[in-house]
């Protein structure tokens, strides 16, 4: 049936030329849908990697880097092309990309090594809380379906060093250049340097980042469309403007498309040199396609080569359309050249019989420097929604930054840097002069981002929209530029400010007049977190979850971005229930951007730099300490009864403390992390434990949950917030049988993901935002 519109159309003269356009629309759509389709849901064979995952046993696997590995923070990411596994009777031939994160690395491993490596592979999971990242489908998008972690490199054994010869010449480039670097700039100049040049993020600290993101300017760190295109300007200028000096060349060559190619052949290189990563390389897409349309006398279409440059990129790429990078520089770029071409039309230049060397010098050079500080206002107007979507952050001070870091980055130090790689592989001793220069511009640029950081309100958190609230902004923005007939114009504007205000007034009843207590357990993987929504208006957080392993922030990736999606911008109480890692980890967070009033934890402090760090932020922001003991009187917050029923006064040090919110004939009970001792006591007081809802004690450990202390809580909704493996899965099957027998429904986030509970103190509703398992108990 969605084939009769078209072919209707094609009998039609005048239809013929929608006929096609809608046909080549179609089947474009179809032919991407499917593939995305395709990587999201993919039907694994009987050979591929993914099948292993299931045994939950190390296997000694054969693969190819893909990539030169990525140094992070505390660890470097592997990525390779896996073709066998050893088995003790032989190899068996298999396909597939594995991604591992190597913790230590001592050698130097290369694009195109043949390594074997010992592996447990583990098949990426969606965490499944609202508002998080879902990074098992980031994988999907990109082909990798298996994951893994090593902890030494001399766990591999190199098999052999045989790359392409191309890609082998443009990564000894890379080495050659990095090294040079690294050699004659200080650590953080030489950080910033590497990764402008050769793509290398690995020096940056999260110091360094955390300035340039809050100034505005972060997308200056990782080379994207912007430096490509700024490089191939300066090289294109320079060819222009050097070739103008010979008449030779003047009489006999078209200039304009002389500098466009050879600023093309300088975008190629670029990429190349920087790693040729996949954002790269798409740049390098959109920035070519229009300068063949300025090849072909075309460069006035611009929207026609955008267009096609999108469309190119999603026939390679069939998953790009959900790529945030391709999302943020598409907008970008289409919302600069609108934005530029209706200040044309709203201001145009006035018509005049006026001599160039009559015209007023002063005004031509006001409406560039006005044109020149549109660019950012367009480009944040096109970025912001998303910006504010995806990352809950906007920076007011990318206004002032972007108009001067930008220019300063792109048409200076990335152009330098690049003459400092060259003379580093054709005369090292000739750079010194280059390198004092550069480092003198790399730390003014260090010093900016730092000063523009600093700025009050500089980057603040929103409350992140969700995507029909995005929809409707980008229909104020879009109909404001599009629209020419006032009425229409008007009309567009008044549906559109209608319906946000619609949402704006939801929300504003859930923030503001909720009759219902709300509690979202979030998958922290082996930790707890759970944000309170209480009656009325007021917010609690019990717990922030955390790991000691890695420097994966749980309060910023996952606990900050459910606040801004249930549009919370302050967390009133902040309640730390055990003095350990997987339950303070995330805190710091939250303390610095939703402005608690109180911090209720136990006497006990942890072992932690990162404990020492909330300590801190804690005294700074002088928040009001609450202690955490039985013998504290019980507290009404907006009708919510909240008692401290463990540690005793008698028993102070590491004990976790158990605290129980009553409302209505509802009742709540947090267990943290008591064991079998703990709950003997507690059992001496049995008459207060009654509840509802309980969590499973020590994350479900075997030992935690004596049929005795079920028995006591007798509760219809138990909560079990653990990671998806566990050293004694047996142990935890046979507590999660024990709860289940005794009459108690089970939710879980590593199954359930977020774990969502209402009650209006009557009736008992909750479900699993990513099982979508859900129920309704009256009390």
């Amino acid at each position: 049936m969605a084939l009769l519109l078209p072919l209707a159309l094609a009998f039609c003269s005048r239809g013929r030329q929608w006929s096609l356009l809608i046909l080549i629309g179609g089947a474009a759509f179809t032919l991407g849908y499917a593939r995305h389709r395709e990587l999201l849901f993919p039907e694994f064979p009987a050979h591929h990697l993914r099948t292993f995952t299931s045994n939950d046993e190390r296997i000694y696997l054969e693969g190819v880097l893909q990539y030169e590995p990525e140094k992070l923070t505390n660890r470097t990411r592997f990525q390779i092309s896996v073709e066998r596994i050893w088995h003790p009777t032989g190899a068996q031939e298999i396909t597939g990309n594995l991604l591992f994160i190597v913790r230590t690395v001592r050698r130097d491993w290369r694009y195109g090594d043949r390594l074997r490596l010992r592996i447990r592979p583990v098949a990426p999971r969606d965490a499944g809380n609202p508002g998080g990242f879902d990074y098992a489908t980031f994988l999907a998008q990109r082909g990798i379906y298996v994951t893994g972690f090593v902890e030494d490199d001399r766990e591999f054994e190199l098999v052999s060093r045989n790359p392409g010869r191309a890609r082998d010449f443009v990564e000894g480039l890379r080495r050659q250049i990095r090294r040079y670097v690294d050699h004659n700039f200080s650590p953080d100049a030489a950080a910033l340097m590497n990764a402008l040049v050769v793509g290398d993020m690995g020096g940056i600290t999260r110091e360094m980042r955390s300035a340039y993101t809050d100034a505005g300017v972060n997308h200056v760190l990782s080379i994207s469309g912007l430096h490509v295109a700024m490089l191939g300007l300066v090289v294109f200028t320079l060819i222009r403007f050097g070739a103008g000096l010979s008449t030779y060349l003047l009489l006999r060559v078209n200039l304009l498309k002389l500098a466009t190619f050879f600023s093309f052949l300088a975008v190629i290189f670029y990429t190349a040199l920087a790693g040729a990563m996949v954002p790269t390389v798409r740049s390098a897409i959109m920035i070519g396609v229009y300068e063949l349309a300025v090849l072909m006398n075309r460069e006035e279409e611009v929207f026609a080569s955008l267009t096609l440059a999108a469309l190119l990129i999603a026939l390679v790429w069939p998953a790009v359309i959900a790529d945030i990078s391709f999302q943020l520089s598409f907008l970008a770029v289409l919302f600069i050249v609108w934005g530029m071409r209706k200040i044309n039309d709203w201001f145009p230049q006035k018509k005049t019989d006026e001599l160039p060397i009559e015209r007023s010098w002063l005004q031509a050079k006001l409406r560039q420097l006005g044109m020149h500080l549109a660019v950012p206002l367009f480009a944040t107007l096109g970025t912001g929604p998303l910006i504010a979507h995806y990352f809950g952050h906007l920076s007011l001070a990318g206004f002032v930054a972007n108009p001067i870091i930008v220019p300063l980055v792109g048409f200076v130090v990335v152009p330098l840097g690049l003459g400092i790689g060259f003379l580093s592989l054709a005369a090292p001793e000739l750079g010194s002069g280059l390198i004092w220069l550069a480092e003198k511009l790399v730390t003014l640029t260090n010093w900016l981002v730092n000063l523009l950081a600093h700025l009050p309100l500089a980057n603040f958190g929103v409350p992140s929209p969700n995507g029909l609230e995005v929809v409707l902004l980008y229909a104020l923005l879009i109909g404001g530029l599009a629209l020419r007939r006032k009425i229409h114009l008007v009309a567009a504007l008044v549906i559109a400010i209608f319906l946000l205000g619609a949402t704006g007034a939801y929300w504003w009843g859930e923030r503001r007049e909720r009759n219902e207590l709300r509690v979202t357990h979030l998958n922290v993987e082996q930790g707890d977190a759970a944000v309170v929504e209480l009656p009325g208006s007021k917010v609690m957080l019990i717990d922030a979850g955390g790991s000691a392993i890695s420097g994966f922030d749980t309060g910023e990736a996952i606990v900050a971005p459910f606040l801004r999606a249930r549009k919370i911008h302050r967390v009133d109480y902040l309640v730390v229930t055990h003095a350990r890692i997987d339950h303070y980890g995330g805190m710091r967070t939250i303390v610095n951007e939703f402005s608690p009033r109180e911090f209720w934890s136990g006497s006990a402090k942890g072992q932690t730099s990162r404990f020492e760090d909330l300590e801190e932020t804690l005294a700074k922001a002088a928040i009001t300490r609450v202690a955490l003991q039985e013998g504290e009187p019980c507290r009404m917050v907006d009708q919510v009864k909240l008692c401290v029923l463990y540690p005793p006064l008698d028993r102070p040090g590491e004990a976790p403390a158990v605290v129980r919110l009553e409302y209505g004939t509802f009742s709540y009970l947090f267990t943290s992390d008591i064991d079998v001792h703990d709950q003997a006591i507690l059992l001496q007081r049995a008459e207060k434990m009654p509840s509802t809802v309980m969590t499973l004690p020590r994350h479900g450990n075997a030992a935690a949950s004596p049929p005795e202390f079920i028995r006591a809580v007798n509760p219809k909704l138990a909560i079990l917030s653990a990671g998806a493996r566990s050293r004694d899965e047996a142990g935890r099957k046979l507590i999660l049988e024990r709860y289940r027998t005794a009459g108690v429904e089970v939710l879980r986030t590593d199954e359930d993901g977020a774990i969502i509970v209402e009650t209006d103190g009557k009736t008992l509703r909750y479900r699993g935002f990513k099982s979508g398992r859900r129920g309704e108990i009256p009390l």
